[in-house]
């Protein structure tokens, strides 16, 4: 396997070993919301680009984790969004990225995938034709070059 698939396996597999999440996607940003088969919360893992040097492969990801607003029909002078989940997606989704970026930052992984830049977390709200809500960063990740080729 090359440097690229080690990345993205190990990603996917990451992911899958989260009990919060339900479906991992690798479709262009764009088209995340497009299935609807989808069960959320979702992560998208959207490969941008690439960048080899002597020593590592760079793989520039942007990582979307969503889930599915609810909102409650019942009419309500409260401002504090309570007649939705909102806070509870965020939470939810935040707590899924949090457990990967910790887990890239203290190296616990047999690849030597290590985080050469990331974005701050930006929050979705409302976001895209399925009201979902969640947070999207990007990622740039390091794997030593190896040579390895498929």
């Amino acid at each position: 396997m090359n440097e690229i698939y080690n990345i993205n396996d190990w990603l996917i597999k990451e992911f899958q070993k989260d009990e919060l999440v339900n479906t991992i996607s690798t479709l262009p940003t764009l088209q995340i919301d497009t299935q609807i088969a989808n069960i959320y919360p979702l992560v998208n893992l959207d490969l941008l680009d690439t960048d080899i040097t002597a020593t590592q492969i760079l793989a520039n990801y942007r990582i979307t984790i969503v889930q599915q607003r609810d909102t409650k029909t019942d009419i309500t002078d409260n401002k504090l969004l309570t007649n939705s989940n909102y806070i509870d997606n965020v939470s939810e989704t935040h707590s899924i990225a949090h457990k990967l970026i910790n887990k890239l930052l203290r190296g616990y992984n047999d690849l030597n995938i290590e985080i050469a830049s990331q974005s701050q977390l930006r929050q979705l709200k409302n976001w895209s034709r399925n009201s979902l809500d969640g947070v999207q960063f990007d990622l740039e990740l390091s794997i030593p070059n190896e040579g390895t080729i498929c």
